[in-house]
């Protein structure tokens, strides 16, 4: 028992695992197959690269404590995911489950607001919580 591990997993009816905690980093096929459902590829707003082309992104990065789950993660491209690491956009899933993105603050008009943007592949125009 001095090297056991334990692993909590989060699986659906099916068995399929949902989320892995903090136990692996990388996103499993199932949370992966379940991201390209909801997302349809990049989620970058505007983006219409392919999921293929995608990395699945932790929302909580991994290493300040995120877990490797559908509810931290998201899809985007390449170049898409590297503007999030280190061009001062930020994402978050919002009330109706799907990503939201931030943009930068404006150093020219540092009172402008930064209204968050919906995900490309949002079903919904609204943000209403009764929405389908």
């Amino acid at each position: 028992m001095c090297e056991a591990s334990v692993c909590i997993a989060l699986v659906d009816g099916e068995g399929v695992p949902l989320n892995v905690g903090r136990e692996k980093r990388l996103f499993t096929p199932a949370i992966r197959k379940a991201l390209v459902i909801r997302d349809r590829g990049c989620a970058f707003p505007g983006c219409g690269a392919p999921a293929s082309w995608c990395d699945a992104h932790h929302v909580e990065h991994w290493e300040h404590g995120g877990e490797t789950s559908i509810g931290n993660g998201v899809l985007l491209c390449r170049r898409h995911h590297t503007v999030i690491h280190h061009g001062g956009w930020a994402v978050f899933l919002g009330r109706d489950g799907h990503p939201w993105f931030t943009p930068p603050a404006d150093a020219e008009h540092p009172s402008r607001g930064r209204e968050p943007m919906r995900s490309h592949g949002r079903r919904t125009l609204t943000s209403f919580s009764s929405a389908a």
